[in-house]
């Protein structure tokens, strides 16, 4: 897929190829404006648009930026979700006989295992193994449950195990949506053209003037690809700079009965 392909070109390919679209439409106008004769009044009315332009790209700016932290935020939310199902899990574990005890934590351990690493590098090849891992542990741990069920089907611990468990799966899914779910792509295509026109208008607005502003526009060209890196990086969970902490799943780790 394209998102795919998209989110995962690194940022050092990514952030130079933004900023020689943004500073090409930005010196575009200026040499447009250059060789334009424009009057005094129609001059006025082209600072005008790049000022509309400026103000629409920060809007765009603001509302992207928001829809990829949220999503970042549901993302964290979901981890420490998870670590606390996987931990209530072992807890109940322990209630159970002493016999089932063990296969269940030593699965639990090893499905943890499995959840910090779930996602990270995006290797899509890694994520469908991870998955896999994922869904196997979870059939061996059902099948622990139905085993300490049949043997016991009024238990009121194996109840509360089960119901555990079940929660544990269901952030499972869920969390496997919202690693998944990214700010659509138009909408991030929409973000880069609308900052080549805001740019585009500023260089033409600078050169109708008949001034070559190439230091200013560079360093706003710079300011705006900058915002729009931090907005992809937000936006991609396991890769770059800001990464999804998964510290509450190390602990639950940790935190295993043994």
């Amino acid at each position: 897929m394209i998102l795919d392909w998209f989110f995962g070109l690194d940022i050092s390919i990514l952030g130079p190829a933004i900023v020689i679209l943004i500073e090409g439409a930005a010196e575009f106008g200026n040499q447009v404006g250059l060789r334009s004769h424009v009057a005094q009044t129609e001059n006025a009315d082209v600072g005008t648009l790049a000022g509309a332009a400026l103000g629409l790209l920060a809007l765009l700016v603001a509302f992207n930026f928001s829809m990829a932290e949220a999503r970042f935020d549901a993302r964290r939310n979901l981890v420490l979700e998870e670590a606390n199902a996987i931990g209530s899990t072992a807890n109940f574990a322990l209630m159970l006989p002493a016999a089932a005890q063990q296969p269940i934590l030593d699965l639990l351990r090893d499905y943890t295992a499995v959840r910090i690493g779930l996602g990270v590098g995006h290797d899509q090849s890694k994520m469908e193994q991870d998955i896999a891992r994922s869904l196997e542990l979870q059939t061996r741990l059902w099948q622990q449950a139905v085993a300490v069920t049949a043997a016991d089907p009024h238990s009121l611990p194996a109840y509360r195990f089960v119901g555990s468990l079940n929660e544990m799966n269901n952030i499972h899914e869920a969390r496997l949506t919202a690693l998944r779910n990214h700010v659509p792509f138009a909408v991030l295509l929409m973000l880069i053209g609308t900052s080549m026109v805001a740019m585009g208008f500023t260089g033409y607005n600078a050169g109708v003037s008949g001034t070559r502003r190439h230091l200013t526009m560079f360093i706003m060209t710079l300011t705006i690809a900058l915002l729009i890196l931090l907005i992809i990086d937000l936006d991609r969970p396991y890769r770059g700079l800001i990464l999804v902490p998964v510290q509450a799943l190390v602990d639950t780790a940790q935190g295993l009965p043994r």
